[in-house]
């Protein structure tokens, strides 16, 4: 009997916001009522200070990786994605600025000297962003925790030093945690042998941290967006849902862009093609919980989506589920939850290859996989219950079956397969329960060469 695993092997990233005003979230946070408010860096380029520690680095570290190139390639993905750009210089200086002190350098450090950050901490790195009064980033320090092992080969048990630095560097541009599980700004990073592949894909940016960094820095020419507010009926009074997922699939499934709600409800989804979109809000109690999205800021009071509700797919007052986008339009496009008993459908793991993880499912074209879900009230659930958001993803039915995990709750497999014409984005698990119950798991599966190292 082949071994099924439940990965432990996923870590919290950290980003910590310092200053007279802290970050606040993802693609909403530039705008007030008296105009442009920064939540970003003003100034352009950035100047990025590569700590000497970078050239002779630490040994937990693996021998013969180049960080200064994946620190440069690292830098590079943000600035292919938006009108951010930056500018190299070195430093002797080794660790980051104590905190609400900030020494005006933004530096990226490997150095054990960074030791204290973490004390007994496993998060694979850490990122202190200092703001001014008006909320404009003025320095960001990036520092690697001295206790994790990394690699650029794909060394099992180690992080991809890539992947950490990227995720790193978005917040280091001022972006929160996603709710999308593809993302490389979702809250958790595998380690490489996840699934018994490496760890590459969040290397890759998605299309959701492309719109979130050009919601702060552009290109805004051409693009859309879709805002509004997720309100709910509570004893005949409206009433605002906070940290409530809302997300959009564009015309071929793929998931362009997420937002979490704030707590007077609102949500921004940004920097998108214009085109057609189907929209979804959905409770935060999966594989990306509320409590993850970021630690300061209009979040920092987050601990669950307040009210908890159903998944639901719709745009608001039309009762269509289609919004369509024109280039330079901002669609307005509110919710309203009519009722909003809490989810009994949960899906809270997903999984591959014998083993359960809360890590994005890295597919190939072409090819079938066997698929796995586990989560609260998943034994509800009939093979005719389970969809992909891609026509060129299919389910086979009679594939559908209960497995056994050492896990608390249920857990249902499945066969899926991908067309060889399937286009590189990530994916959502669509479950609906026999009572007609809606569950997503949104960007589960993440179609990307950067899995193979390419």
């Amino acid at each position: 009997m082949t071994n099924k695993l439940l990965s432990i092997l996923i870590i919290l990233s950290v980003s910590v916001a310092l200053g007279p005003r802290t970050a606040q979230g993802y693609t909403l946070q530039y705008l007030d009522n008296s105009g442009i408010l920064a939540r970003r860096w003003l100034i352009s380029p950035i100047l990025i200070s590569f700590s000497s520690s970078l050239a002779d680095p630490p040994p937990n570290i693996k021998h013969d990786s180049d960080v200064i190139a994946t620190v440069r390639r690292a830098l590079r993905h943000w600035e292919d994605a938006c009108k951010v750009r930056f500018v190299e210089v070195t430093t002797s200086v080794q660790t980051v600025s104590p905190p609400h002190l900030g020494d005006g350098v933004n530096l990226i450090t490997v150095s054990v000297d960074n030791e204290p950050l973490f004390r007994s901490s496993e998060n694979p790195a850490m990122t202190r962003v200092f703001f001014d009064a008006s909320g404009a980033i003025t320095e960001a320090d990036i520092a690697l925790n001295p206790h994790q092992d990394f690699s650029t080969d794909g060394s099992p048990g180690t992080y991809d030093l890539e992947s950490t630095l990227t995720h790193e560097i978005g917040h280091l541009i001022g972006l929160d945690h996603s709710g999308v599980i593809a993302a490389t700004m979702q809250p958790r990073q595998a380690k490489n042998g996840t699934y018994g592949l490496p760890a590459f894909t969040q290397r890759t940016l998605s299309d959701d941290d492309k719109a979130a960094a050009r919601s702060l820095y552009g290109p805004r020419s051409g693009s859309a967006g879709i805002s509004g507010r997720l309100l709910t009926n509570n004893n005949g009074r409206a009433q605002t849902i906070f940290g409530a997922h809302v997300f959009a699939e564009d015309a071929t499934g793929r998931v362009a862009a997420g937002s979490v709600t704030l707590a007077n409800g609102e949500y921004r989804l940004d920097g998108l093609p214009s085109g057609e979109y189907r929209l979804i809000a959905q409770s935060l109690n999966g594989p990306v919980a509320a409590r993850e999205i970021s630690s300061s800021g209009s979040y920092a009071t987050l601990a669950e989506t307040t009210p908890a509700f159903r998944s639901f797919v719709g745009t608001g007052q039309n009762s269509s589920e289609i919004t369509i986008l024109r280039p330079n339009a901002t669609v307005d496009s509110p919710f309203f939850v009519l009722s909003n008993p809490p989810p009994s459908l949960k899906p809270e793991l997903i999984g591959m290859n014998d083993e359960l993880s809360t890590a994005p499912l890295p597919l190939q074209p072409g090819k079938t996989f066997t698929i796995y879900v586990a989560g609260v009230g998943v034994d509800e659930l009939r093979a005719d219950g389970i969809f992909i958001s891609s026509p060129l993803i299919t389910v086979n039915a009679r594939s559908f079956r209960e497995e056994f995990f050492e896990v608390l709750y249920p857990v249902i497999s499945f066969e899926i397969t991908v067309s060889p014409d399937i286009s590189r984005g990530d994916y959502s698990i669509h479950l609906v329960s026999p009572s007609g119950e809606q569950a997503y798991l949104a960007g589960a599966i993440t179609i990307d060469s950067a899995q193979n190292g390419k």
